[in-house]
């Protein structure tokens, strides 16, 4: 389920930081949704950046290409059920590895965390809610 996806202006951040930043993205989530599974699921953690030109990214109305700042946002997934403090600690964490890896001014990086209903996730074809109901109880209990 772990997905999080990274949207940055593109040719803003040298490749090498993007990729640490989703390295370790992959890492920091599975320990945040899993603290107590050993090993770490860390093959069910999804981790990607989409990159938007310049002149199709506008922050506070003023495009990157015309002088605009890049502001990279991102969003997360998380099946319903976590606890609040998991899911602001993922924003949180998120909003770290941002200013981290790719040196951005933390005021400027924005995020969100999106929950789905476990019977709307599919796992292989089968609903979550299925596929991952030993896990869910655990967590409710």
């Amino acid at each position: 389920m772990p997905i999080v996806q990274f949207h940055l202006v593109a040719d803003q951040y040298p490749d090498e930081a993007v990729a640490a930043l989703l390295e370790a993205a992959s890492l920091f989530y599975v320990q945040a949704l899993y603290p107590t599974v050993s090993p770490l699921p860390l093959e069910r953690v999804r981790a990607f950046a989409t990159n938007v030109p310049a002149h199709r990214w506008a922050t506070g109305g003023r495009l990157v290409s015309d002088g605009g700042t890049a502001a990279p946002w991102f969003t997360c997934i998380a099946l319903e059920g976590r606890p609040t403090g998991q899911l602001q600690a993922l924003a949180a964490g998120f909003t770290d590895l941002v200013e981290r890896h790719l040196g951005c001014e933390r005021s400027l990086i924005r995020g969100t965390v999106m929950q789905v209903a476990p019977a709307l996730w599919s796992i292989g074809g089968v609903p979550a809610s299925e596929a991952r109901a030993s896990e869910a109880s655990l967590r409710a209990g």
